[in-house]
């Protein structure tokens, strides 16, 4: 049996990973693991050659659109490449459940109630998110991230269990008591938010308060979790309350000032 050996200007044939995940440009800290591109690098990787004639398994991160979904499967067609794609692109949760005017804003999608009080979302990051424009590092997610996205399933779980009941009615969400915790690092990859709504004082229509526990998991293992308190007033009585209190903030700076 004869044995090749390598000398210094002969290099041993190069492998890339045909499994891999994928997550928007603006993650591009994960992509230090060698099993993840982002778009702009994996469009890079298929037109380089790399890839020819090979199935690709795809699975979507965080941030993939369907205009990114599109052009990587245009340009692997292109490059000779097949892609099997892993995951869904994820629909936002309706604007009015999360209290949000801009799509990219809203960080959760699927969201579903399950039993009575008990409600279920997965994480949904929009590259142009508010909280990711300016400052985005390393490789996971920053704490405020998962902050906001509890905060948009609690008011989610007030409306799908509460505020169907007066559509006519718009209310205002205040919470006083946030009790949150962080156990793990969040990555820009699946995960999923579970919630129970305990309602605590729901007799006055002027004035319904709620406990609710949250937990933030991903690939089987709790992130974060959350006990809130809260009370949700008719717009018109917080909008009362408001005014009042913005009129003796006023006035006491301008008494600090005299």
């Amino acid at each position: 049996m004869s044995v090749v050996q390598l000398d210094s200007t002969t290099r041993a044939p190069e492998t890339v990973a045909t499994t891999f995940v994928v997550v928007a440009d603006r993650f591009l800290g994960i992509s230090a693991d060698d099993r993840v591109h982002t778009v702009s690098g994996l469009v890079a990787l298929l037109r380089s050659g790399r890839l020819a004639d090979r199935e690709l398994t795809v699975h979507l991160g965080q941030g993939v659109t369907r205009h990114d979904l599109d052009y990587l499967e245009h340009v692997a067609q292109t490059a000779g490449a097949r892609l099997r794609v892993v995951g869904e692109i994820a629909e936002p949760a309706r604007r009015h459940h999360v209290h949000k005017y801009q799509h990219s804003n809203v960080l959760l999608a699927g969201l579903t109630r399950e039993n009575e009080n008990v409600f279920r979302a997965d994480l949904r990051l929009d590259s142009d998110n508010e909280l990711l424009l300016d400052h985005q590092t390393g490789e996971h997610m920053q704490g405020i991230v998962v902050i906001e996205a509890v905060r948009q399933l609690f008011l989610a779980a007030f409306e799908l269990e509460y505020g169907v009941r007066r559509p006519q009615e718009h209310f205002y969400i205040v919470w006083y008591n946030v009790d949150l915790r962080f156990t793990s690092f969040l990555f820009p990859l699946p995960a999923i938010l579970h919630a129970r709504l305990t309602p605590v004082s729901v007799d006055d229509p002027g004035k319904l308060q709620f406990v609710i526990e949250t937990e933030v998991r991903q690939f089987g293992k709790a992130v974060a979790d959350s006990r809130i308190e809260f009370t949700a007033l008719p717009n018109e009585r917080i909008a009362q309350i408001e005014r009042a209190k913005a009129a003796k903030a006023v006035t006491a700076h301008l008494a600090e000032s005299a």
